[in-house]
Order: C-alpha cells, then structure tokens, then sequence
C-alpha cells in the first residue's frame, strides 16, 4: 500500500526556478486584472475630456456668433429684420443650453455646434450684406383694376 502512495503522489522539490515560475505567473495573473479594471477607467475618463473640450468649443464659438449678431451695424431693413431672427435663435439657443447642457450627450452637443456654425455662417453672410431675401415690389394695379372694372360692368 505504501508503495502505491508513492506513485500517486509526485515528489516535489522547491528549487528557484519553481519559486520563480510561481511568482511570474502571479504577477501575470494580477497584471491582466489591473488592465481588465484600469483601461475601461481610462477610456470613461478620456470620454469625459473629450466632452469638457467639445463644451469648450461650443461655448468658444456660440460667444463668436453672439457677438457678430450683435455687433452689426446694418441699416437694411431687411437684413435687420434677418439678423434679429439669427439673433433671437442664438438667445433661444442659449436659454436651452443654460438649462440643459449637464444632459446633453456628445452627439447632442456636436449637432448644437453644427447648428451654431450654420447660424454663424448666416450671420457673416448678412454681415457682408448679402441677404437671403428680395424685396419685391407687387403690382396690385392689375388686380385692383380688374375689379374695378367687374364693379363698372354690373
């Protein structure tokens, strides 16, 4: 019986290279749990960066687009009537981000900075007097006297 324990069971010896096997796959096994823990920590935080700086950006160019609405200084008619419009968009704009950018997700935030680059690009255009509106003159004289003339005829 004796002899059979002897074969079941394997004589080990501690030599250093077995301490040191033991102790490599140890480090190994802690290694791939610290990056399994700290790279999704990484990228939550660099994700967080990357929405500070899209904010930054976003205030940055809504400041520029507020300014140039509000330091116009057109005589037209028309074009003040289409700067007002891009400035009461601008400060309707702001009364939205004023409350709601805390819950606004990066998709959010890059869309209200391609619309305040649209904004901003209208705004130069008026600035540089070009208008997206024509005035026309109506020539009411043919209506007007077309029914003065059914009036004339009964």
């Amino acid at each position: 019986m004796a002899k059979n324990k002897q074969i079941r069971s394997a004589n080990f010896k501690r030599n250093t290279l077995t301490v040191a096997a033991v102790i490599l796959f140890g480090l190994i096994v802690i290694s791939e749990i610290a990056l399994a823990i700290s790279i999704p920590w990484y990228l939550t935080g660099e994700n967080a960066m990357a929405r500070e700086v899209l904010q930054i950006n976003l205030r940055d160019s809504f400041d520029r687009a507020r300014r140039l609405s509000n330091e116009s200084k057109i005589k037209d008619e028309i074009k003040q009537t289409e700067m007002r419009l891009v400035r009461w968009s601008l400060d309707s704009m702001a009364d939205y981000l004023r409350q709601h950018t805390a819950n606004l997700n990066t998709e959010e935030l890059k869309h209200i900075q391609g619309v305040i680059t649209s904004l901003t690009q209208i705004a130069n255009r008026i600035h540089s007097r070009r208008s997206y509106s024509v005035e026309r003159r109506l020539d009411t004289g043919l209506y007007v006297n077309s029914l003065l003339n059914k009036e004339k005829s009964k």
